[in-house]
């Protein structure tokens, strides 16, 4: 017998029997109908917006841009009043955050539907083949749909009073995802033929909403250990991993160590005739030098924040988090240097550096771009000497670079913050009890998500390529994922594992999504690179 039912775990939740059905019904079914409001209305609106769309055409902010821009402003406003309401204890901060959440859902949902719509429209609706141009056709469309999923996940959620502050641990990581999708750049591809099935929507679409789930019950799990007491140095050192992770990955083409190489960051050239990206980059003045001073701050912090674990030392306390905000106001300044250079980078080209040439210059012998037994950095002179004039950089140069950027700095803001108001936050979250149970019901969700997402994959697998399974990196990382989730409620049913434990399991499971959904689409190739990012 399992231990959780030895500790009498309740499974099936148990009838008052004083109540009697009809009181029942009479007060509690309007109640919930009207509590299902923050859900129901967006979608309504949505609607709307896509009826309007397809009678009046593309007008004012009917396309899909517009809206996911629209939705973005709101998920970042609803993320500020929802971090506010956790250390100012407002009531008109949490509604407002709720009706914000749920007006960005809307523009949210139509932008991703309009985006159907328009990849019709560009190909005439070929063959009246509707299904083929479900807004899933590349990494960007999978991004708005894994937001409206999370934010779906999140309304149902938050729309309960008692567990509205949760929308402060999930809408700050729409906000980050949806803005890295964004960076992706919105160009409609044409899907390959041999993937053009009807079980292409059912299964991407399945998996949209299993990765939003996923961040959901991260944002629940992350709340347990604040509630039940992780310490916030070892919150701070996992930022602070993270970030050290993050600075030395990016800014180089073919480097290690990325920034730290050559004390410069790049940023990748991107043809404008298809708008992608080249393994070329091109100097930003002032952006390298500013990153290396975050990193060495980062590093510092870590160093005190390190050495105070066991000593719990006051003043090397004082100077960690003195350090800390310091290395997060450098990163603040590295985002805006960084973005203010892309948008005033006049001649790319002229500030490409000669180890980048030599880099681009193997990637184009291996492709037989050139001459085989030419030398790689005058081949790609060459090569940037006639198709020169089509580079540029831009926002979609490098996007996950972008993207674990501005997560790097909202993730130190939120573990600062959280440092300064502990108590406050505490008192904000629901009962771990109450928590340790919602976490147990989304990842309960979650894995019957993650199992159709596999099965139907397979299924569609084998309709494109002949095999159910062919150990595709995605296939593999949704396989880990998979087994990362079942292990939380393996762990759980038969051995009554909850609590801190259960909660580091949701954390592996959504950093394994995460890996999934976008490390391995830019970092291993294979069958599902087919549509590009």
């Amino acid at each position: 017998m399992s231990r959780a039912i030895r500790r009498g775990e309740t499974i099936v939740p148990v009838l008052n029997q004083t109540d009697t059905i009809g009181p029942a019904l009479e007060t509690g079914m309007p109640e919930r109908i009207y509590g299902l409001w923050p859900v129901v209305a967006p979608i309504a609106l949505a609607l709307l917006f896509i009826f309007a769309r397809l009678k009046f055409g593309e007008h004012g902010f009917l396309y899909e841009g517009a809206l996911t821009m629209l939705a973005l402003i709101c998920y970042i406003s609803a993320a500020v009043l929802f971090v506010t309401n956790l250390f100012v204890k407002e009531n008109v901060l949490s509604r407002l955050g709720l009706w914000t959440t749920a007006l960005g859902y809307s523009f949210g949902l139509s932008g991703w539907m309009m985006r159907w719509i328009e990849a019709g429209e560009k190909e005439q609706w070929v063959a009246g083949k509707v299904w083929r141009y479900f807004p899933l056709d590349n990494l960007y469309a999978l991004t708005l749909g894994f937001c409206c999923g999370a934010v779906l996940a999140t309304l149902i959620i938050i729309r309960k009073p008692k567990y509205r502050m949760l929308g402060a641990f999930s809408m700050p990581i729409v906000s980050v995802v949806l803005t890295l999708g964004i960076c992706l750049g919105n160009q409609i591809r044409t899907l390959m033929p041999i993937l053009d099935s009807y079980w292409r929507p059912i299964h991407v679409s399945i998996a949209t909403l299993a990765y939003g789930v996923c961040l959901m019950s991260f944002g629940i799990a992350f709340a347990y250990l604040l509630k039940e007491g992780i310490r916030t140095d070892a919150l701070a050192i996992s930022i602070g991993l993270f970030g050290v992770l993050v600075l030395c990955t990016v800014g180089q083409s073919g480097s290690p160590l990325g920034i730290l190489t050559h004390g410069a960051y790049g940023a990748s050239l991107v043809m404008t005739s298809n708008n992608e990206a080249l393994k070329l980059r091109t100097i930003l003045p002032g952006v390298g030098p500013l990153m290396v001073l975050t990193l060495i701050a980062i590093v510092g912090f870590l160093t005190l924040f390190i050495a105070n674990w066991q000593k719990k030392d006051a003043n090397i306390d004082k100077w960690a988090w003195r350090v800390f905000w310091g290395a997060t106001a450098l990163q603040a300044v590295v985002l805006v240097t960084l973005f203010y250079q892309i948008t005033h980078v006049e001649n790319a080209v002229a500030n490409v550096p000669g180890y980048e040439m030599a880099y681009f210059g193997g990637t184009l012998r291996e492709g037989n771009s050139i001459d085989p037994n030419m030398n790689p950095t005058v081949g790609a002179q060459a090569w940037v000497g006639q198709f020169g004039d089509q580079l540029k950089v831009g926002y979609t140069s490098d996007p996950v670079s972008h993207g674990a950027l501005v997560g790097l700095l909202v993730g130190l803001l939120m573990v600062g913050l959280i440092a300064k108001k502990r108590d406050e936050v505490n008192q904000s979250l629901p009962a771990l009890p109450l928590l340790d149970s919602l976490l147990y019901r989304t990842v309960g969700v979650a894995f019957p998500l993650l199992s159709m997402l596999l099965i139907t994959g397979a299924v569609w697998a084998n309709e494109s390529w002949g095999r159910y399974w062919g150990w595709d990196p995605k296939e593999v990382g949704a396989l880990v994922s998979w087994a990362a989730y079942a292990g939380y409620l393996h762990t759980r049913i038969s051995h009554g594992w909850r609590g801190r434990r259960s909660a580091y399991f949701a954390v592996l499971g959504f950093i394994l999504v995460i890996f999934t959904w976008l490390g391995v689409s830019f970092l291993l190739p294979g069958l599902h690179s087919y549509a590009g990012v």
